[in-house]
């Protein structure tokens, strides 16, 4: 029994031996400077991060041999040990996940993954192919299968259990706490002064390990008689709500004219579908057909992704509001006009529309009888057959009702599918594998969504014509054609989108056609959130944009655009003229991960001078993002 019992230790002590270099590569990759208390922060953090993560582990190893002989089953031994496997198992794929995600995308496994899993239509959404997961599958049975070897060697190894039998049994029982316990004390310490004394390398250091627990201690230090350094910089950008927060939307009661015109609606938007992608080579039936209306060569979207890029579109809100909204399940004033028009509604997508949730947001309002889903098969092919309904819809529908006609198309999402008979260019990466992938295939990736682009200008060219050859529709027919986010290539370091809020993640084309509009192109900066100011005239709303939007009308020669926010998961961007500020959402610091770049995502060393001629324009950007949410 005591041989068994060393064993066990052994097993506790290996498996801490071979986790402290996993972890250790966290905290070498983190590079926010190289002052003595980011040291002490980073080495501490290091050692009580590794002793908390296994402390489950730890537990279920030392539960196999606390009992004596004569009381523990053989059954109770055996699954203790299974579960001690498992648990070692899922914290070594929790770690190796996490940094896959941390090099890939550039975060830890936090909400957005968490809702990518876990919501319906999630896990579709990711475009993994077959090789993708038969990869990871692999991965992870040898990850399985190393750690079951680990048990079985300690507790069967000859070398082992002599080893074992040597151990200084108590010591091990008290050093690894007390190890863990002295270090998780000097790293909240050291979060806590970095927090108050404002130390910039230890703070920017603080996202280094996923989830590490943190301390803020203002209130004690102040007590104790320290002084807080001035601030210089604005401190405040943004903090989410204490989910206590209700919908104030609109701010006032719409008016709508009596007389107003009631024109169709077709919009269009390409996942993933970004600037550079709408051009006369690649998408030469749009670029054509966008003469007929307005272009908008500085687009912004919302967010880097698709649940905030189309929040933004539809409600003309910042995506910080998206929580409330769901929570209150109250669709965008856009779709309860075109319902006081008595419109006929046909929206498609070649996704889900449960994940995102737009079934309790955007079109919450709707039945579910006008909500169309294609879901099998490949992405252009699903865009095809989406674009078989829509005609059929647009042929055969009440001439006499105006219509609302939305359409999302997939192909131009990871992995960027198309016909490879209509390839526009051959050289392309045949098949994507995110476990094998690299910078070094960023032009062949990049050439993927060139064709999946060019795929969905042959999709829409396809609605063109029905618009042209249908007397009198295009005349009375308002075309929103744009994407929900960007996407990147590597060129600034990752591949896809939801990870930085560079240019090639948050630029997207946008084209409004339609009555009254004079064939033009807008070089002033554009957002999503002016889309439906932009359009909400041509529907007869009266009211000006600010009592139901933080955006305007791009129409009007008065209003330009000096300012905006995009919006991620957990941080959002503030965006002027000249320069991009990061900050994030949560109130984990407010330090935490800040960033100041130029526009085209250059390094900024000004940012005092930033701070302070930008002050009143953030102070809005603020302000604007809780208009439409009151406590």
């Amino acid at each position: 029994m005591k041989e068994q019992r060393s064993a066990y230790y052994a097993y506790c002590l290996l498996l801490y031996l071979i986790t402290l270099p996993l972890t250790a590569w966290f905290a070498l990759r983190n590079d926010g400077g190289t002052g003595l208390f980011r040291f002490l922060y980073l080495v501490s953090t290091w050692l009580a991060y590794t002793g908390i993560i296994l402390v489950p582990t730890f537990l279920a190893a030392t539960f196999c041999c606390s009992r004596k002989s004569g009381k523990a089953t053989s059954v109770l031994v055996w699954t203790s040990r299974i579960f001690a496997v498992l648990l070692a198992f899922l914290t070594h794929l929790f770690l190796l996940v996490d940094a896959i995600i941390l090099v890939k995308f550039g975060y830890h496994i936090n909400g957005l993954v968490i809702n990518l899993l876990t919501t319906p239509g999630g896990f579709e959404s990711m475009g993994l192919e077959a090789n993708t997961l038969l990869s990871a599958g692999v991965v992870f049975g040898l990850l399985l299968v190393f750690h079951v070897c680990l048990l079985l060697f300690c507790l069967k190894s000859d070398f082992c259990i002599k080893l074992a039998s040597n151990l200084p049994i108590k010591v091990i029982q008290w050093t690894f706490p007390v190890i863990t316990g002295v270090a998780l004390l000097i790293s909240l310490l050291s979060t806590g002064l970095a927090d108050f004394r404002l130390n910039k390398e230890v703070l920017c250091s603080m996202d280094a390990f996923p989830h590490a627990p943190t301390m803020r201690m203002r209130s004690f230090l102040r007590k104790i008689g320290m002084e807080e350094p001035k601030q210089t910089d604005f401190h405040r950008f943004a903090a989410k709500d204490n989910g206590k927060s209700r919908v104030s939307y609109p701010l006032l009661p719409i008016d709508r004219s009596p007389n107003r015109s009631r024109p169709n609606v077709i919009w269009l938007v390409g996942e993933s579908l970004r600037a550079d992608l709408l051009s006369p080579e690649i998408m030469p039936v749009t670029w054509e057909f966008s003469r007929k209306g307005c272009r908008f060569l500085e687009h912004y979207s919302g967010g880097h992704g698709t649940r905030l890029g189309m929040f933004s579109m539809f409600y003309g809100l910042y995506g910080n509001c998206w929580d409330k909204f769901l929570r209150n399940q109250r669709g965008p004033l856009l779709m309860d006009w075109l319902i006081e028009d008595n419109y006929q509604f046909l929206c498609m997508t070649s996704a889900r529309f449960t994940y995102p949730e737009f079934d309790r947001t955007i079109f919450a309002s709707l039945p579910a009888s006008a909500l169309h889903e294609e879901s099998n098969g490949k992405g252009w092919e699903r865009d095809i057959r989406l674009v078989d309904r829509a005609v059929e819809f647009l042929d055969s529908r009440d001439k006499s009702r105006p219509f609302f006609l939305f359409c999302f198309f997939e192909s131009t999402h990871a992995p960027y599918t198309f016909p490879p008979d209509q390839a526009l260019t051959q050289d392309y990466l045949d098949k994507i594998n995110y476990a094998t992938v690299s910078a070094k295939d960023a032009t062949r990736i990049y050439n993927r969504a060139v064709n999946a682009a060019h795929h969905i200008d042959t999709q829409f060219a396809r609605l063109y014509q029905v618009l042209e050859r249908t007397q009198g529709l295009l005349d009375n027919t308002i075309i929103v054609i744009t994407g929900d986010h960007g996407e990147e290539f590597y060129e600034k370091g990752f591949l896809g989108h939801n990870s930085t809020f560079v240019q090639e993640q948050i630029r997207v084309p946008l084209v409004i056609c339609g009555p009254g509009i004079a064939p033009s192109v807008y070089t002033g900066m554009s957002h999503h959130t002016d889309i439906v100011p932009t359009l909400a005239p041509l529907l007869g709303v009266i009211n000006p944009p600010e009592d139901y939007s933080v955006g305007g009308n791009l129409f009007l020669r008065e209003y330009h655009r000096s300012h905006m926010v995009v919006c991620g998961w957990e941080t959002a961007a503030f965006i002027n003229l000249t320069h991009k500020l990061l900050l994030p959402l949560g109130t984990k610091g407010s330090y935490f991960n800040r960033k100041i770049t130029t526009l085209q995502d250059l390094p900024c060393n000004d940012q005092n001078d930033f701070y302070r001629h930008n002050a009143s324009e953030l102070h809005q950007a603020q302000h604007d993002m809780f208009r439409f949410v009151t406590n």
